[in-house]
């Protein structure tokens, strides 16, 4: 099929008549040919401070182009980690604002291997907590790269980012993305899906079984995943497993340490002192603990997702505030 006359016009002219749309992205949307001629630093920046840091008349809109940018191809974590130092670099805080305009404890530079480093609350929010749209499909699944597992943590801990559970395609992602992380013992991630609700729900005996038989019984993921179904409510009998029991004791027979040790765990965790007992089922890290066996060293990471936290007052970190858990 020929070209268009529009997809013959060289970037010089068709870009300025992009920036004269106000970036609409149906112009680039409409051929590969037109998109090509946007595929510089200078088009992508533009797009990003357009609509992801200013307030458009319609909401919905601004979802739905958020949502599409973060699905373009070259929105990697390259190109926003620069984009976020462009952009708030020179105020120097990821608030977005001065300290004569109200910020009272910068976050800068941006901690991007690890941001639940950075701390926020409801009185000192980042300026991205306002992008609200969906967390791309490509963040969701393996392979789990450093580079993408930063990412997606990054935007979990300073947007509103949510999976488009409605999408087929994104709901099997997450769901093949946390059993690849499960499968192959990336602690990381794991964590990520047991610690976020936007992610799914909290994980179950189910997960738990499958930790162990299926993957490995890695001890740093089965006890973050107990402990994280603990806390969203397993209590008591809800631990009690037939298979586990039995899988349990088969190790026992075997000799090895990973038997005895999970043994415990349940028993700890099926422990009750009455209805509404917080401190029931109480894994203590510390009993049935061994050294390092074959790699399998327990790791317990201290999370930040939910703590409360004294920060100029008493506040939730502002992910609970902005994303409340859902009831199911």
């Amino acid at each position: 099929m020929p070209l268009a006359p529009i997809e013959k016009l060289p970037a010089e002219l068709i870009q300025p008549i992009f920036f004269y749309s106000d970036l609409n992205l149906a112009l680039p949307a409409a051929s590969p040919h037109i998109a090509s001629k946007f595929a510089n630093e200078y088009c992508y920046h533009a797009v990003c401070t357009r609509y992801l840091t200013t307030n458009l008349e319609s909401r919905v809109e601004q979802t739905l182009a958020q949502t599409r940018i973060f699905s373009y191809k070259w929105m990697m974590w390259d190109h926003f980690r620069s984009f976020v130092l462009k952009k708030w670099g020179v105020n120097g805080c990821l608030c977005g604002k001065t300290p004569k305009e109200g910020c009272f404890d910068a976050q800068w530079p941006p901690d991007f291997e690890d941001a639940t480093t950075m701390l926020f609350s409801r009185s000192h929010l980042p300026a991205l907590s306002y992008i609200k749209c969906r967390i791309p499909v490509k963040l969701l699944s393996g392979p789990w790269t450093s580079d993408k597992v930063q990412f997606l943590r990054f935007l979990l801990w300073t947007t509103s980012m949510t999976v488009d559970w409605a999408s087929h395609e994104a709901r099997a992602a997450a769901r093949e993305g946390k059993k690849e992380a499960l499968l192959t013992g990336n602690l990381e991630v794991v964590e990520l899906f047991n610690h976020n609700r936007r992610l799914g729900k909290a994980p179950s005996v189910d997960t738990v079984r499958f930790a162990v038989m299926d993957a490995g019984c890695d001890r740093s993921i089965v006890y973050d995943t107990m402990a994280t179904a603990r806390t969203w409510g397993l209590r008591g009998e809800a631990w009690n497993c037939e298979v586990l029991d039995q899988w349990c004791e088969g190790k026992i027979q075997e000799g090895d340490p990973k038997g005895e040790w999970l043994q415990l765990k349940l028993e700890e965790l099926r422990v009750t002192h009455g209805a509404g007992d917080l401190n029931s089922g109480y894994m203590d890290p510390e009993t049935g603990n061994y050294e390092d066996v074959d790699g399998d060293k327990l790791v317990i990471t201290p999370h930040k997702w939910n703590q409360v936290y004294i920060y100029s007052c008493a506040a939730r970190p502002f992910q609970d505030a902005l994303h409340p858990v859902p009831s199911s």
